[in-house]
């Protein structure tokens, strides 16, 4: 073969290969870009239901909370209770050391016997004083006859003196019996002031012996409730959510310090349990009392907790520079598996929608017009898709309800872009 033949052949064989890749590499890119949408990025068109909501953060809480105080002081003997058990009403849940109690009781009792004593000897004291004063009045009245007597004694003496039938010492004689008679009564008169003034004492006695009695009978019972204060009932049918203290620590009373007396038990009425968090004032005006709601909490994420608003707050509070408004739902549940203060979030339904077609959010794609558009998977068109306008709905953020446009089944892609073109 000759030197052009040689050349003329390499050439031809070059051209050969190099046309023979670009068809290879034409070919390879066009079977790439039918499988260049991968499955991650479609979506099908399905059925189902969509709520608008607004998420409120809070915690689950108890009916009511109770703080266990001691209307007693002392030092705790024994708590009968521990966290998480159920008490029923009246059940005692934990007791003081009572021996200075009981001390203090039988103390109290003495002085309260003494005391009343002291007003039976006053009594006895009036009693014999107002005796005495009416034997001194039926005295008075002997005296008096006796005096009346004495002077008409007297009178008759004179009369037979100047008629000279009788001695000037039988007339002395007469006059100094009445005046005896005058001086021994004016004595008595005397001492029935003086008796009167023992009486007025002794009642005086009395009432001041009635006013300790009384003082007593207050020690004495105030004792006794002490001692029945170092029993600690519970006032209702409850859960015990926290045990503050254990056996030996003091204990400061109620009565003494209020609400810095010294904390044993909290406990919760969890028959009743409501969710109470917060909702953003923006969001505060689509919330009102009886709106339905659906309360999710860490400890069962898949398991919504219906429930409907029972109160809204009239005054926001001011967190973070944030203003919210306090909400309060009551939560059903049945099963009684919720504990306070568990984190929770509250889904507060604006507006739900069922049995409705629904489109991913990122599916949805938008012009500059904001008209809305989806691209539909198209194994057989150029590009593998088909865009077609759509008519939506409400959107969650995430799902969107689907009016009109694609049917049920179809499988649309997911737009990377953020949606606008």
């Amino acid at each position: 073969m000759s030197k052009k033949s040689r050349f003329k052949l390499g050439f031809f064989l070059t051209v050969f290969f190099a046309v023979a890749g670009i068809g290879y590499l034409a070919v390879g890119n066009i079977f790439r870009s039918q499988a260049a949408i991968p499955d991650d990025r479609l979506a099908t068109i399905e059925r189902g239901d969509l709520a608008l909501a607004v998420v409120a953060t809070g915690s689950v809480v108890p009916v009511a909370t109770v703080e266990v105080k001691s209307k007693a002081s002392g030092l705790i003997k024994s708590i009968l209770v521990d966290e998480g058990d159920l008490v029923r009403e009246g059940e005692i849940l934990a007791e003081l050391d009572k021996e200075i109690l009981q001390a203090q009781l039988r103390e109290a009792e003495a002085s309260r016997l003494a005391v009343a004593a002291r007003v039976e000897e006053g009594r006895s004291e009036q009693v014999s004083a107002s005796s005495m004063k009416r034997k001194m009045e039926m005295d008075l009245e002997n005296l008096e006859d006796s005096v009346a007597f004495h002077e008409k004694q007297v009178q008759r003496f004179e009369t037979l003196f100047r008629e000279k039938l009788i001695p000037l010492a039988d007339l002395d004689e007469r006059e100094r019996q009445v005046q005896q008679a005058r001086f021994e009564r004016e004595a008595l008169r005397s001492e029935l002031l003086m008796q009167d003034a023992r009486i007025l004492a002794a009642e005086k006695a009395v009432v001041r012996a009635q006013a300790e009695l009384a003082q007593a009978a207050a020690v004495l019972d105030r004792a006794r409730e002490n001692l029945r204060y170092a029993t600690i009932p519970t006032p209702l049918t409850a859960i015990v959510l926290r045990r503050h203290l254990e056996v030996g620590d003091a204990v400061s009373s109620i009565l003494q310090l209020g609400s810095q007396a010294t904390l044993i038990l909290t406990l919760g009425d969890m028959k009743q349990v409501f969710f109470e968090g917060r909702v953003d004032e923006t969001d505060i005006g689509k919330v009102f009392v009886g709106q339905e709601a659906r309360v999710r909490v860490d400890a069962f994420r898949d398991r919504p907790f219906p429930g409907k608003v029972l109160r809204i707050a009239p005054l926001g509070q001011e967190k973070d520079n944030v203003i919210g408004f306090e909400v309060r739902v009551a939560i059903n549940d049945a099963e009684g598996i919720l504990r306070a203060r568990m984190s929770a979030n509250a889904e507060i339904i604006v507006e739900e929608r069922k049995d409705i077609l629904l489109i991913p959010e990122s599916a949805v794609i938008y012009d500059r017009d904001r008209n809305r558009f989806a691209e539909i998977y198209e194994p057989s068109a150029e590009g593998l898709r088909v865009r077609v306008p759509i008519e939506i709905g409400i959107s969650d953020g995430t799902t969107t309800e689907l009016i009109a446009g694609v049917e049920e089944g179809r499988r649309v892609i997911r737009v990377s872009t953020g949606g606008i073109i």
